[in-house]
């Protein structure tokens, strides 16, 4: 099943545009802006370039905003379904990311609102083969190995990794960074460096860790703190994993700096 409640596409509003509607509704919305726009997602602010999707699941808040006070500009669909495509994670919810032919979604966002504007005869398999070819679309987006975006996000994530590793890094606040979902975050991360995210924050972890037990007197618990833990023990098992020792017995074993 699949029921458009509302489409539009190409639709301007004025600077300081806001969109706000809290989690009491049933309905899917998918936007794709024209104009760069800040998404409000569990109460942190992500603001994207022009030509970002983003899909809203039923029963979550929909908050999203012009950014840098302009005119905010975009298309969207307002819909409901319980079809696989749309549910299966082919599009990430809650997560928005940049489309790589815009112009061709726009095209077909305008498609759907004008069949569901007329009545005719095959409206509704039209709709449908319609938001098929829009998903797959979307999905390209995601997987495109040419995505220049994409790539510079994955790099300067790599490189915050092993310049701050003591941050409380976590998997949904790294796949915002690259503006996916965790599954393609592990997907893309592995690709480029062959290792997971979470094992490259661990590996460097260690790094600065050694690097405070050799050339520091800090006790392990403040040691643990600073590379990010906030479990003494969690931290020294995952040191021991990596190097074969506990964090006290790599400080008794390692010499320090003069």
């Amino acid at each position: 099943m699949l029921k458009i409640d509302a489409a539009e596409s190409n639709t301007t509003h004025a600077p300081l545009f806001t969109y706000n509607y809290d989690s009491h509704h049933d309905w899917w919305l998918l936007i794709q802006t024209h104009t760069s726009a800040t998404f409000v997602i569990n109460g942190e602010e992500t603001t994207m370039p022009a030509h970002t999707a983003m899909l809203y699941p039923p029963h979550t808040e929909v908050h999203y905003y012009a950014a840098n006070n302009e005119a905010y500009s975009d298309d969207w669909v307002r819909f409901y379904t319980d079809e696989s495509f749309v549910n299966n994670g082919l599009v990430p919810t809650e997560t928005p990311f940049k489309t790589i032919e815009s112009s061709y979604i726009s095209q077909i966002i305008q498609l759907i609102a004008a069949e569901n504007f007329f009545s005719n005869k095959n409206k509704e398999l039209t709709i449908q083969s319609l938001f098929q070819i829009l998903f797959y679309k979307l999905n390209e987006s995601l997987s495109n190995k040419d995505d220049d975006f994409r790539t510079l996000a994955l790099y300067q994530l790599h490189n915050n990794i092993k310049t701050n590793p003591g941050f409380p890094w976590t998997i949904s606040y790294m796949a915002k960074q690259l503006y996916v979902c965790p599954r393609l975050l592990h997907k893309f991360y592995f690709e480029e460096f062959g290792i997971s995210c979470i094992q490259d924050v661990i590996k460097n972890r260690v790094i600065l860790a050694k690097d405070y037990l050799n050339n520091t007197d800090y006790s392990i618990k403040k040691i643990a703190i600073l590379c990010g833990y906030s479990n003494t023990e969690h931290f020294s098992r995952q040191f021991k994993k990596e190097t074969g020792l506990s964090p006290k017995q790599y400080r008794e074993q390692t010499p320090k700096s003069e």
